[in-house]
């Protein structure tokens, strides 16, 4: 079984493999609160994630049929100037983002690098890049681009800017796994209300369950998972009640 989140990454591949370490040590470092659907309390957990290059064949086809090894979230990675920017770049993004769209993934982040020092200056500032990919693609999602400010340096500015960087990625992972999870219940609940129907496979829904169960233990929410098999014992011993009685 898959032990963390897949996240997928596409861009500046060779940009991104410098930053892979920082940030495969980073997600950990501090818990976020998951605010979950179905008036559910909210639980602290702790994020890793299992980063892997994007690629349109291994995108799930059938939202809500499965949860573990299954790329849900997905960045885009540059630190492209204005001029590559207007000649390849934003192709790419408007590529890497209609992929997504055609299979209605929706959850998404680009991080655009930024690798000037910070310059005081009187003059007019010219249109950036980040405004270019604000304006091109996420002028209704703000939230879905981020600048990661000079990552190497060993400064408050980049440490302030990997913690607003690290923050937003772990909230839009938990973000795209409730949009997941609960289409995923959805389709549990309709086999379950199935179950005096001819020909409904307990063994099956077990498995359904289970790997509800899987991504909780995988989020470290271990109560919830144990939650899982506690209602599965209870559907069981119903289950055979029902049979005994010909019902």
């Amino acid at each position: 079984m898959e032990d963390k989140p897949i996240v997928t990454f596409h861009g500046d591949k060779a940009l991104f493999d410098k930053l892979r370490t920082l940030l495969w040590r980073g997600l950990p470092r501090e818990p976020v609160e998951w605010r979950r659907s179905y008036g559910r309390a909210p639980k602290k957990v702790t994020l890793e994630a299992h980063f892997v290059p994007f690629s349109v064949e291994a995108l799930p086809r059938n939202i809500g049929k499965a949860l573990i090894g299954i790329p849900f979230f997905h960045t885009y990675w540059t630190d492209c100037d204005i001029d590559n920017y207007k000649s390849f770049v934003k192709d790419d993004i408007n590529h890497w983002l209609s992929s997504l769209k055609t299979q209605g993934l929706h959850d998404w982040l680009i991080i655009w690098i930024n690798n000037e020092p910070l310059i005081k200056s009187k003059l007019l500032p010219r249109t950036s890049v980040i405004d270019k990919i604000k304006n091109d693609f996420c002028g209704k999602v703000p939230d879905r681009y981020i600048v990661l400010v000079e990552p190497f340096k060993n400064d408050s500015r980049s440490s302030e800017s990997w913690s607003h960087m690290l923050v937003r990625i772990r909230q839009l992972i938990l973000q795209a796994y409730n949009r997941n999870m609960s289409k995923y219940e959805e389709t549990m609940r309709g086999q379950r209300e199935r179950r005096n129907q001819q020909g409904w496979n307990f063994c099956h829904y077990f498995m359904l369950q289970e790997e509800l169960a899987f991504v909780h233990e995988m989020l470290g929410l271990y109560d919830e998972a144990l939650v899982q098999y506690d209602e599965l014992d209870a559907l069981f011993t119903q289950f055979i009640l029902n049979h005994s009685l010909g019902g």
